[in-house]
């Protein structure tokens, strides 16, 4: 069986803006095994960037576990950090770049 590389449960995010709580992530829940790749498309402001600061533990969860090739990231130290960090990527795309124009997306 293939084992899972990363996993969220439950992981939540809410930001302050002018008083008002904002959820950037509400309980999101992903698997992705080892043998699968992950791509992750939407609308500016869904929420994209802040899941994968959140996975990188750039910034703290409210709520919600993340565990990358078994070990929860979640309660590690930023040093206890570094080698799983070494091991994850973000990648950011201008999506004008990214598209082929002459082909649609659905």
């Amino acid at each position: 069986m293939n084992a899972p590389l990363l996993e969220l449960r439950h992981v939540t995010k809410h930001f302050t803006r002018g008083g008002a709580r904002v959820a950037a992530l509400e309980s999101v829940d992903l698997t992705v095994l080892r043998s699968e790749t992950l791509g992750l498309v939407g609308e500016s402001g869904c929420g994209k960037s802040t899941l994968a600061r959140a996975i990188m533990r750039l910034i703290p969860l409210d709520a919600g576990e993340i565990r990358f090739d078994g070990v929860d990231l979640t309660g590690l130290s930023r040093q206890s950090l570094t080698p799983y960090r070494a091991r994850l990527q973000m990648v950011f795309q201008d999506p004008h770049a990214s598209f082929n124009p002459r082909l649609t997306l659905g």
